[in-house]
């Protein structure tokens, strides 16, 4: 069973790259590899610029894997050797998810929820599968104004509904604000 760290923050708040250094760190202390889970979907040349400012801060000797949506899949595989697992980001999953089927007209449900549910459900067993030290980066949107939009709103939501679950799986759980780190469990 895997320890689980959790990294959370708001936008900009320095979290990915606290995440970064914990992975660095517990690679070296303990010798595994570092597997980094990358979640980001291109969408314009602005979100490309960020994804490329990541993947320049990687060291060269991580491994990346590029998943937008069946992350449970990539835990559930390494389950031979322990690793040190990185996600980036689980915000960028929820968004994911939330578009995967819903791109060219978005509508939300009870049944697109349950199914959204059903993956986070997995996503939270093969927590418990993975062999090593798993850290996740999750965005904290829940203590800012409530969106105007529907759409804004969904994600509010079931963003709040990953972070509580998996915070709950999570050993430690890591506040990052102004790029200050508070261990908050």
């Amino acid at each position: 069973m895997a320890e689980v760290i959790m990294v959370v923050g708001g936008s900009r708040s320095g979290k990915s790259t606290c995440a970064e250094k914990l992975a660095e760190n517990y690679g070296q202390k303990l010798g595994y590899p570092v597997i980094y889970i990358a979640t980001g979907t291109i969408w314009d040349e602005e979100f490309a610029l960020r994804v490329e400012k990541h993947r320049l801060r990687r060291p060269s000797s991580w491994q990346t894997i590029e998943e937008p949506c069946d992350l449970s899949t990539i835990f559930n595989e390494y389950l031979d050797q322990p690793q040190i697992y990185l996600l980036d980001s689980l915000g960028t999953w929820v968004t994911n998810m939330m578009y995967r089927d819903n791109i060219t007209k978005f509508s939300w449900d009870e049944e697109k929820e349950q199914a959204f549910l059903s993956q986070l459900e997995l996503l939270a067993e093969s927590l418990g599968n993975a062999n090593g030290t798993v850290i996740l980066v999750a965005d904290e949107v829940g203590m800012d104004v409530v969106p105007a939009s529907q759409e804004g709103r969904i994600f509010r939501d079931l963003n709040g509904m990953v972070n509580q679950q998996l915070a709950a799986k999570a050993r430690q759980v890591y506040m990052v604000v102004c790029g200050i780190e508070l261990r908050i469990k």
